[in-house]
Parts: structure tokens; C-alpha cells; sequence
């Protein structure tokens, strides 16, 4: 009987997605997504207008068959993946929102592919934040729910379409940040997640959810002809919701659990804190620096991974890093 509690290797190797919305500027395996203005507000403007703020946010990844390959990374253009994971990046008036999933891979034991799920989890995300007017109208609107609205709504149209080739489950950690009140509020479901870092501290880290060691909370559309005993499948309103206030110069790392894996908060630190300027060439850099070396401890059989010291707490005898896709969006709270 299937249980669906590990990551398999991918089939799918994509690093970039491009949005039609915003200015963009794209290199390698990083997106940059800046607002800009087009028109400087006169001296009277200055004086009345509250500073407004936005994320800068670049986007890099690998996926584990680009690893096995060594094949040349391909642009999808189309389901804003990366191996089984998948992400997406949208923006209203009053706020800039993220978010990234991570498709169970056991699902393909079934002849599944685990990515189909996750990226039409994010596809319907971000098509409910681009086209909700009432929620985000105004800055009041924006609260702690938001995310959970968000994921909630999108997991329901999946259910509501009645696809029945729409089969699979994934994690899904969705952020939201108020440009007006500076506030991040979070909804996330498993083990991909988010860490906020100020002054190379880390002063906010999103709570991992699990049934147990390396089963994660997931949503999931189920086969009906199956044995659902064996099967995990969470509600949106099980998510672990948060708020926390961020500041002008805050860094966001939101990624899927296979950064966390293999990245020791110490080593996020070393990266982030080599960022000299907060250029898009220098924000773009870093997420690459970032995905990179994660990508490299996963292959370290030596190396005491995160994930080998859970391992270990679990009385499992595991050394090495965890080879998994890794999809990492850094994003920093800068003005308008």
C-alpha cells in the first residue's frame, strides 16, 4: 500500500517563469520582479504621500534531474515549475504576494505526475490574488486570513473543476506582505516555509507541520478508487497562519523544503550576508548563490544535513545531504 511520505526524483527540469505583468529581468536561473514608478511625485506630493513600500524579489532553482543529467536547464513557460515544486509571484496596489508548493513525489509509484498538481495549485493562486478586487481594495482588507483566503479559495476550485486526470498532493506556504503597514502575514501547510532576516539574524521562521518525520501536512486530490487510509490529505484550515512586523531592509527566503533540507540557518546567513548592494543584479545573485549551494550539500554524503540531524532525533541512521528539487524565492522589503 502506498504511502506517500518521501520525495521521488523528478521528470520535469524547469527554472524560470516569466510574468507578463511587471518589469522583469531575467538571468540563468533567477527572476527579478521590480515595481517601479512612472511619474516622481512633486514636492507637495512628497510632503502628503505615507512612504510605500514593495518586494524586490529574484527567484532561482534546481531540480534533482538537472543534477543526474547534466542537461541545460529549460524555461517553462507555462506552469511556473521546477521539478515537482512549484511557485508563483503576483502583486496588487496594496500588496506583494508569494508563494511556492512542493508536489509529493510518491505519487508517481502510480503513474502520477506530481508536479501536475502543484503547479495548478500555484496557477489558480495566483489567478485569484490577479483577480480579486475586493480583497485587496483597500489596506484594511489585508489581514492575517489572506493567505489562508488565498489558499483556501484556489484549493477550491480545484475540487470544484472536477478534473479527473487532476490527481496528487503538495505542501504550500503562500506570504503576504501589506506595503502600507509593512506587516508579512503567512499561511503555510508542511514543510516548505519562510525565514525573515534582519541585520544577518534571523528574527521570524515559519512552523513546519508534519504527521510525522518526513511526512508532511499536504493538500491532495484523491483517486476514489483508492484505499484513502494510506493517503494524507489535509484541509487548507489546518495551515499554520502567522503575522510579523517587517522593516525597511528585511530579507524574505521563502523556498520548498528541499533548501531547508540541506541549508543549515548558519549557511543562509553566510549567503545572505555576502549581498554587498541591494541592485536587482546583486538580489538575483544571491538567490542563484543560494539554490546553488544547497544543490551541492544535497549530493554531500558526508555532510550532516538538517535533514539527517531530524533523521537521527527519529532514531533513523541517515548521513548525507537530501537530494531533492530546490526552489527558493528572496525577496527584500524596499521603497517605492
Amino acid at each position: 500500500m502506498l504511502k506517500l511520505i518521501r520525495r521521488q526524483l523528478s521528470n520535469i527540469c524547469g527554472l524560470l517563469n516569466e510574468y507578463h505583468q511587471w518589469p522583469l529581468l531575467l538571468n540563468n536561473s533567477a527572476l527579478i520582479n521590480r515595481s517601479l514608478s512612472t511619474k516622481a511625485a512633486g514636492p507637495s506630493e512628497q510632503v502628503q504621500l505615507k512612504p510605500s513600500f514593495h518586494l524586490v524579489t529574484a527567484f532561482s532553482g534546481f531540480s534533482k534531474d538537472w543534477l543526474n543529467t547534466n542537461q541545460q536547464a529549460t524555461v517553462n513557460q507555462q506552469k511556473f515549475i521546477i521539478g515537482d515544486d512549484s511557485w508563483f509571484v503576483a502583486n496588487q496596489k496594496y500588496a506583494d504576494v508569494l508563494g511556492v508548493a512542493d508536489g509529493v513525489g510518491g505519487w508517481r509509484e502510480m503513474g502520477v505526475d506530481p508536479s501536475k498538481f502543484s503547479s495548478n495549485l500555484m496557477k489558480q493562486c495566483k489567478r485569484f490574488v490577479d483577480q480579486e478586487n475586493v480583497l485587496f481594495a483597500q489596506t484594511e482588507n489585508i489581514s492575517e486570513r489572506t493567505p489562508l483566503e488565498i489558499l483556501m479559495q484556489s484549493y477550491n476550485c480545484l475540487i470544484e473543476s472536477k478534473d479527473q486526470g487532476l490527481i496528487g498532493s503538495s505542501t504550500a506556504c503562500i506570504i503576504v506582505f501589506n506595503r502600507e503597514s509593512k506587516i508579512l502575514y503567512s499561511a503555510n501547510l508542511g514543510d516548505s516555509g519562510f525565514v525573515v532576516i534582519r541585520n544577518n539574524k534571523i528574527v521570524f521562521r515559519s512552523q513546519e507541520q508534519y504527521h510525522y518525520f518526513n511526512a508532511p501536512f499536504q493538500l491532495a486530490l484523491l483517486p476514489s478508487m483508492n484505499n484513502e487510509e494510506n493517503l494524507f490529505s489535509d484541509k487548507p484550515q489546518s495551515a499554520d497562519v502567522r503575522s510579523f512586523q517587517l522593516v525597511e531592509g528585511d530579507l524574505i527566503v521563502l523556498a520548498t523544503d528541499g533548501l531547508w533540507d540541506n541549508l543549515s540557518e548558519s549557511h543562509l546567513l553566510l549567503k545572505t550576508s555576502n549581498i554587498r548592494d541591494f541592485y536587482v543584479e546583486d538580489m538575483q545573485q544571491a538567490a542563484k548563490n543560494i539554490a546553488s549551494f544547497a544543490t551541492e550539500l544535497s549530493q554531500d554524503p558526508n555532510y550532516m544535513s538538517p535533514f539527517a540531524i531530524s533523521a537521527r532525533k527519529n532514531g533513523i541512521n541517515f548521513k548525507g545531504g537530501k537530494p531533492d528539487d530546490i526552489t527558493v524565492l528572496l525577496a527584500r522589503v524596499s521603497k517605492s
